[in-house]
């Protein structure tokens, strides 16, 4: 009896005839990046600077069109960044940066400062090895623009049409015979 999985995994969402949709999903194709926190903790700089335009891009479509659907292919583009991101590392700098990750983990993930030797010399061993140099503190968070191919939605924003005006009242508004009735109560 064969364990792998399917070459197609269909997937049906809603249960009433007028809402049915079918979502395909190639899974044999795509090949996901199985790692821990400590590992993308540690890796985020360099992952960041490097994968930054295929990131920017899957986050711009997914803001723009607001149905995952249609950012599979920017999806792909980032994972595919991200494995090639940790093979280079694996290949060139195994040995610092599991031993950087590994104090990570270790330290709980909240005391970065136990971890600064082990930091020094992946960054070293990056520099040297791949001529990565570690972004400085905040530019990875700078906004910036992103040149997409992509055409831009017909309606970026979702925003709904204007309502109707509401009609003008025809003849004379005299007060409510009875006040307002609205009480204040006062104790």
């Amino acid at each position: 009896m064969s364990t792998n999985p399917p070459a197609h995994t269909h997937q049906i969402i809603g249960d009433l005839p007028s809402c049915l949709i079918l979502i395909v999903l190639n899974v044999s194709a795509f090949v996901q990046v199985n790692v821990s926190s400590a590992v993308l903790k540690a890796a985020a700089h360099h992952f960041g600077s490097q994968c930054d335009k295929a990131n920017k891009e899957f986050m711009l479509c997914r803001w723009e069109e607001k149905d995952p659907r249609k950012c599979i292919e920017e999806g792909r583009k980032v994972n595919e960044c991200a494995l090639n991101f940790f093979r280079q590392i694996k290949g060139n700098c195994a040995e610092s940066f599991t031993e950087y990750w590994t104090c990570l983990d270790y330290s709980n993930l909240a005391e970065l400062r136990h971890c600064r030797k082990p930091q020094q010399a992946f960054d070293s061993c990056v520099l040297d090895k791949l001529g990565w140099e570690r972004p400085a503190l905040g530019d990875l968070s700078k906004v910036t623009k992103v040149a997409t191919v992509r055409p831009l939605p017909e309606n970026p924003y979702h925003s709904r049409p204007r309502p109707e005006p509401n009609p003008t009242i025809e003849g004379k508004l005299e007060p409510s015979k009875h006040g307002s009735r609205l009480f204040f109560w006062s104790w």
